[in-house]
């Protein structure tokens, strides 16, 4: 038994398919076939039931168990080791949801690599979900997203509380309401959504935590919205409520300081309110597993983060 062979064996687990397995590996479907056939033989037992579909024995769900925490421990050992010896090769990867980190990555990456250009930057992208799900595999070293609640496992350091806004341009509060009216909405920092229940707006998909907050908060306050436009891109929505297409609701991140590129397209000036509505507001975070070695690039990359994106 060695080292290649577990990770095959975990792999193969994962895919609950040689054809696949083999194709993730590179390797063929004959070579993965033997790989496992060693871990049967030395240990005596038959880890997958071969019938369809393809499932682990007893055995082999106690061998992958054993055999991740073995590929860790030595993964901790490499790294460690790595550490001590010269800080010079190191490898960070980072989890972080698909659009918020076309936001709030690009200062950080650019002052570290400034500071620590040894250091080689991998990016693992995808849904809230996705990288939540990653970290718990130990794939990546730590994710900046929403806070976990799972204090056995994951140690959380807040970063600061993201309220969740009604973005109106100027040109809808303009054409939907009175200068009276105009006047009260402006001198309010907190509204509920249905104030503007007569006005357009563009939405994310359900499927999508805003998306939920949206539909919630239009229920609670007995609200049908006058959806123009839904999409699953916030860039998209953020661009055509910019544009002065219609009232969104979005996370702050993507409206205070960064925000995309609308081109030629006139962009209006917009009014931000904070939702009135509960929980809609959710504290952002760097979150990394407790019992995983942190790299020293990891260390230096988490008190930098903390530094640029902390605040009250």
């Amino acid at each position: 038994m060695n080292f290649l062979n577990l990770k095959y064996f975990i792999v193969t687990a994962e895919e609950m398919n040689f054809t696949k397995a083999a194709k993730r590996l590179f390797i063929s479907q004959q070579s993965l076939s033997n790989h496992i056939a060693k871990l049967e033989d030395y240990f005596g037992v038959q880890l997958f039931d071969r019938n369809t579909p393809l499932t682990l024995t007893d055995a082999g769900e106690s061998l992958l168990k054993s055999a991740r925490k073995i590929l860790n421990v030595k993964q901790e050992a490499e790294l460690e080791l790595q550490d001590i010896r010269d800080f010079r090769s190191a490898v960070l990867t980072i989890g972080v949801p698909n659009t918020r980190g076309s936001v709030i990555l690009p200062p950080l990456l650019m002052r570290f690599r400034s500071e620590f250009p040894q250091v080689q930057i991998r990016l693992v992208e995808g849904t809230s979900n996705e990288i939540t799900d990653a970290l718990y595999k130990g794939d990546v070293d730590f994710t900046i997203g929403f806070e976990l609640d799972a204090p056995d496992r994951i140690r959380t350091e807040v970063l600061h509380e993201e309220h969740t806004l009604i973005v109106v341009p100027d040109n809808i509060l303009r054409e939907y309401f009175s200068e009276e009216e105009q006047r009260e909405i402006l001198s309010r920092k907190l509204l509920p959504i249905q104030v503007f229940a007569r006005c357009p707006f563009i939405k994310m998909k359900h499927s999508n935590w805003i998306g939920e907050i949206f539909e919630s908060s239009c229920r609670e306050g007995n609200m049908t919205p006058i959806v123009i436009l839904e999409t699953v891109n916030i860039m998209t929505m953020v661009s055509m409520c910019r544009a002065g297409g219609g009232i969104i609701i979005c996370p702050s991140v993507f409206v205070e300081d960064k925000r995309p590129a609308l081109g030629n397209v006139k962009e209006e000036p917009i009014h931000t309110f904070i939702l009135d509505f509960p929980n809609a507001h959710k504290m952002i975070a760097i979150n990394y597993l407790k019992n995983k070695y942190q790299t020293k690039a990891a260390r230096e990359f988490i008190e930098m983060t903390k530094v640029m994106l902390a605040r009250p």
